[in-house]
């Protein structure tokens, strides 16, 4: 259906002016034609558009004193146009990027030979293959725009052209009894009518066109193609407006929802996908047009030998290479440029081609550091036969480094950035295995600052803060790369000292770690002194499970604290101690 061309399907000959016609008589065409616009012709070529758009415009702004103005005063400028070996697709996309309702179709010279509307497009796009995927709710248009029905139609030709509406809806009490539209407003101005002296109640059309907001959106196109309109209100449940339909947003829809609903059923449903790709075979413009404007998602698509045919700017960001350069390349080479072995790619291609899909994830440097991405590779087929393949690829970048904050912020002590209770706990255990395994101790210390209450008294927490800070800092810079320093809550820190060789060797390491406060701490202009206790204990010497390690390193920490009230700082093993 998107390969057949315009001129299959637009209307021939011309319904137009000069540009310096009256604007009554462009109106008194648009009546008689009963068409929603015409063109303004110098000669044969389109130099500009007059529609029922601007006709409620210069309503709104002029009342009635425009229809003996020259059309070239009031008309749109310039036409969008297209040829008539146009295809389909090429043209839906025009009138959606320029939000739309009209192209001149012109020949090679330029010359209009016809029209072709958005009305057209909608009857022979296959909208029912498009749009089954989604709900009149996912493309209507959520504000409902009102109008009383004893209003004048001059305060809505001025309520539409101020918000570039096509239509109103007539209603009392929320209740829609009626719609007025730009057709009205130009069938009165083509009459002579007064647009002041006339009440909407008596041009709407009545009673209104109406779907439920859970009719698929299909059943909304073949409503209007049915009646000959272009739009109708949306319904809810309780039958209270909550939106209107339009062509307009069908063409919306099909432009951009198509292209969401189709990366939905790639990822999420499986079946599906054979049965979307189905349609679009591997190199019409149209599935490159989606490849390119699915800027989100990197999509690669290939032949049956698995060549690249498509690759859009997505996939371009993720690979980090050019559409040029991956144009004919194969899933191999892109699978080992990213770390798959070929043992592995041939498993998963076995799977893809019975029908599975085959994901994996691979970083690669980036502009502003690694790129984190999740790829996914299915099958593309054509009635039974194999048609292809088609890599998804997601940047996960942020996603992993939110996981990463997450993480972080699970097991890793807000004020300090060291490891917390949580982690600490993880990490000791495992070392406990560790040392069990290899037949080698292990040291525990318990550290905790000594009056560290008065700091918070007299200089303030935020000054605590920064003592804790500090002191982190210098626990860390203190110790091997394989040794863990936590923070436990509070002025209490914790170390785990894998692979000691002994009581003399973990008291040497304690010794070390308080020589690094001999110096003060420098905290608001004011040099602070820091005294520190330290509990040392040993495993297996001292407990073999962690509960009874920390328990006794805690027990050799007072103990330390009570020696060193004379003597500043100092550190206590669990066997010196007793």
């Amino acid at each position: 259906m998107m390969k057949k061309r315009i001129g299959e399907i637009f209307h021939p000959g011309i319904i137009g002016v000069q540009p310096g016609d009256e604007t009554q008589k462009a109106i008194g065409l648009m009546r008689e034609h009963n068409v929603s616009c015409v063109l303004v012709l110098e000669g044969e070529r389109p130099v500009g558009i007059f529609t029922e758009r601007d006709l409620v415009r210069c309503v709104a702004e002029h009342r009635a004193g425009f229809r003996d103005r020259p059309i070239c005063e009031v008309m749109t400028r310039g036409v969008l146009g297209c040829r008539a070996d146009s295809r389909l697709y090429e043209t839906f996309h025009l009138l959606a990027a320029h939000g739309i309702r009209h192209l001149a179709v012109q020949d090679e010279d330029g010359r209009a030979v016809g029209m072709v509307t958005q009305s057209d497009l909608i009857r022979h796009l296959g909208y029912d293959y498009f749009v089954k995927v989604k709900t009149v709710s996912q493309i209507m248009q959520k504000n409902v725009v009102t109008i009383l029905p004893e209003a004048s139609v001059l305060e809505a030709s001025r309520l539409m052209a101020a918000r570039s509406l096509s239509f109103l809806v007539a209603a009392s009490q929320f209740s829609p009894e009626g719609v007025v539209t730009e057709r009205d407003v130009t069938r009165l101005v083509a009459e002579g009518r007064d647009l002041a002296e006339v009440k909407v109640r008596e041009v709407m059309s009545s009673p209104v066109v109406a779907l439920r907001h859970d009719a698929p959106a299909f059943e909304a196109a073949e409503l209007m193609r049915k009646r000959g309109i272009r739009r109708l209100v949306v319904l809810d449940e309780f039958g209270a407006a909550v939106g209107v339909a339009t062509q307009t947003d069908l063409v919306r829809g099909l432009e951009s929802k198509y292209i969401e609903t189709l990366k939905r059923i790639i990822v999420d449903q499986g079946e599906e996908l054979d049965r979307a790709v189905r349609e679009l075979t591997a190199k019409t413009l149209y599935l490159d047009s989606i490849l390119t404007s699915s800027v989100d998602m990197g999509i690669v698509a290939t032949d049956a030998e698995g060549r690249v045919a498509f690759c859009n700017c997505g996939a371009e960001r993720c690979l980090g290479c050019t559409a040029a350069q991956m144009q004919g390349r194969s899933l191999e080479d892109i699978h080992a440029g990213e770390g798959v072995t070929p043992e592995r790619l041939a498993a998963a291609m076995q799977a893809v081609r019975q029908g599975q899909t085959h994901s994996f994830s691979f970083e690669r440097p980036g502009p502003e550091g690694p790129l984190a991405v999740s790829a996914r590779l299915a099958a593309i087929r054509s009635r039974d036969a194999l048609a292809g393949y088609v890599l998804l690829l997601m940047d996960v970048t942020e996603q992993r480094r939110a996981e990463e904050t997450i993480r972080r912020m699970a097991y890793h002590d807000l004020l300090t950035d060291l490891p917390n209770r949580a982690l600490f706990t993880e990490r000791l255990a495992l070392e406990l295995a560790h040392s069990q395994r290899r037949g080698k101790p292990l040291a525990l210390m318990v550290l905790d600052l000594d009056r560290f209450k008065e700091v918070n008294d007299t200089l303030g927490h935020a000054a605590g803060d920064e003592v804790l800070r500090q002191v982190a800092d210098r626990l860390r810079g203190s110790l091997r790369e394989s040794d863990t320093v936590a923070r436990m809550g509070g002025d209490e820190f914790a170390l785990v000292i894998p692979e000691v060789a002994g009581a003399e060797d973990a008291l040497s390491v304690a010794r070390k770690v308080l020589a690094g406060f001999d110096a003060p701490l420098a905290v608001d202009g004011r040099d602070l002194p820091v005294r520190m206790s330290v509990g040392v204990a040993l495993y297996p010497e001292h407990g073999a499970d962690m509960d009874g390690l920390l328990r006794q390193a805690d027990a050799a920490m007072y103990r330390a604290k009570d020696q060193g009230k004379e003597q500043g700082c100092s550190c206590c093993l669990l066997t010196e101690c007793g």
